[in-house]
């Protein structure tokens, strides 16, 4: 029993591949191929561009808290020298926090053109991918083309191996049309040479019973007495 179910599984399943295989279109589905990665790419456009945005962002940031960071320096240092240290001391703590703002920034910045630099990587494989992938549908698009005309090119040998088929067919029957009209040719002579003799004969037929009758008359008229109109 396990055997026949296997044996059933496996004829469903081969039937079920040659049902997709009749169906699946090779230029149909090389086409969806060129759709869907043409979605791709988008999507990976659009993330892209939401990276570099972000890194943009985080960018500008980076170098306000950094150039905050030098002002503050500077104006405590004019401060100091102006004889005001209290309030050089407060610039220098606007300084201290500008500066550890710009550390904080440190890591997301990197992180961010990590991601930028590697969504740049990924468009450029997709944008060659499917370029490629472009050129491999033209080719499957020829090969099915071709595939098609001589898939026509042979059932048009077909149709015209059929067709001679017929016409030898028609001349065999000719010929057996001549042979039969030579037959009935021939038999219609036989027939008019038999026809010709009968009447020969019936000719001759005629000759000796007229040349019976003849002589019986003669005999006759010897023996008779002679006519009074001689």
């Amino acid at each position: 029993m396990p055997s026949l179910l296997n044996r059933i599984r496996n004829l469903i399943t081969a039937q079920a591949h040659h049902q997709i295989d009749e169906i699946e279109n090779p230029q149909v589905m090389a086409a969806q191929v060129l759709r869907d990665l043409g979605d791709d790419l988008q999507q990976a456009n659009q993330a892209l561009v939401v990276s570099l945005g972000a890194e943009k962002q985080l960018q500008r940031q980076h170098e306000a808290a950094g150039a905050e960071s030098t002002d503050w320096d500077l104006k405590a240092e004019r401060l100091l020298q102006a004889g005001d240290e209290d309030k050089a001391r407060s610039a220098l703590e606007r300084a201290v926090q500008a500066r550890s703002r710009t550390l904080a920034l440190d890591t997301p910045l990197a992180a961010a053109q990590r991601a930028t630099a590697r969504l740049r990587e990924q468009v450029q494989r997709l944008k060659a991918e499917l370029e490629t992938a472009r050129g491999r549908a033209a080719v499957i698009t020829a090969n099915q083309t071709a595939a098609t005309a001589l898939g026509s090119a042979a059932r048009a040998s077909d149709s015209y191996t059929r067709a001679m088929d017929r016409a030898q067919q028609m001349d065999r029957l000719s010929q057996k049309a001549s042979r039969y009209e030579s037959e009935a040719e021939a038999a219609a002579e036989l027939l008019n040479e038999d026809g010709r003799f009968e009447r020969e004969v019936a000719r001759v037929d005629l000759g000796v019973e007229v040349e019976s009758r003849l002589a019986e008359l003669k005999a006759r008229l010897a023996g008779s007495p002679a006519s009074p109109f001689n």
